[in-house]
């Protein structure tokens, strides 16, 4: 959960700081606590984002964008049909939902049990690959390591699961509103998952678009940009190897083109590749 992550980046950086045991482990509290107000600011771009566009499709229930959880299975019915390798994914938004709620779940457990063994018995031991360990315990708190060891490997399970369905569903929703840099924007949530949020707000205002319709129109629009161009009637861009001898007229015996050996490297192929290109939401 995203909430988590934050946490752990707050706790992370604020231990850098800390000189004595105590400072240590209060920086689980000042973790939590800038963990939950960074995510809150997150949170309210995305749902004005999700609000917005759900407003301009006249999408009713608005308001679920608000709402933790639901909001990800409002966030797949905005984006529709989603593929993964090749397979259309229809409840892609309700598949997230589950996820996220399961690794929210467990998140609050591992939370709560690494705070009491750190509030309780101090600062543990590290072993070489990372994880903290505490000796010597009996009883309750003996239970609790063993849970926050087991909670812990089921977390990034879990974890790894829900961020493949929601980058899935995150992809879904790009190529609606911005077909030419979706996968970009994708690789870039998986990588750093709060650029969702921005993203999101950034993109809010944009036309919604049928990713199918819309990529059968660029075909169609290139075959006849080629056709006119290859075309040795009408010759439309005065081709001068369709009409080598300047006649008036271009017949079906004339030469075809020959084949230009640098064309890749031409000022005309660069200017359409220079036109083509957008800015990064384009």
């Amino acid at each position: 959960m995203e909430l988590y992550y934050f946490y752990n980046i707050a706790r992370l950086t604020a231990s850098f700081f800390a000189k004595t045991e105590r400072d240590l482990i209060n920086t689980f509290y000042w973790g939590l606590g800038f963990g939950i107000a960074l995510w809150l600011v997150f949170f309210i771009l995305q749902g004005f984002g999700l609000y917005t566009m759900a407003k301009k499709r006249g999408y009713e229930k608005k308001v679920l964008a608000f709402v933790p959880f639901v909001n990800i299975w409002y966030m797949g019915k905005l984006a529709g049909n989603c593929n993964f390798f090749g397979q259309k994914v229809k409840r892609a938004g309700m598949y997230a939902m589950i996820a996220q709620i399961i690794t929210a779940v467990l998140s609050l457990m591992v939370l709560a049990a690494e705070m009491y063994l750190w509030v309780r018995h101090g600062v543990p031991e590290i072993t070489e690959m990372g994880s903290a360990y505490w000796t010597g315990l009996k009883g309750f708190s003996l239970t609790v390591a063993q849970f926050y060891d087991l909670s812990g490997y089921l977390l990034s399970i879990f974890q790894l699961i829900y961020e493949i369905l929601l980058v899935v569903l995150l992809i879904g929703l790009y190529r609606r509103y911005t077909p030419k840099n979706y996968m970009t924007l994708g690789i870039l949530t998986l990588f750093v998952p709060a650029s969702r949020y921005i993203v999101i707000f950034v993109l809010r205002n944009r036309q919604s678009i049928d990713y199918e319709a819309y990529m059968r129109a660029r075909r169609e629009a290139y075959m006849r940009q080629q056709q006119q161009y290859y075309n040795r009637y009408d010759n439309p861009y005065n081709n001068p190897y369709n009409n080598p001898y300047g006649s008036q007229y271009g017949n079906g015996n004339s030469r075809s083109a020959p084949e230009e050996p640098f064309a890749e490297f031409s000022s005309t192929n660069n200017s359409e590749n220079n036109g083509d290109s957008d800015g990064f939401f384009d």
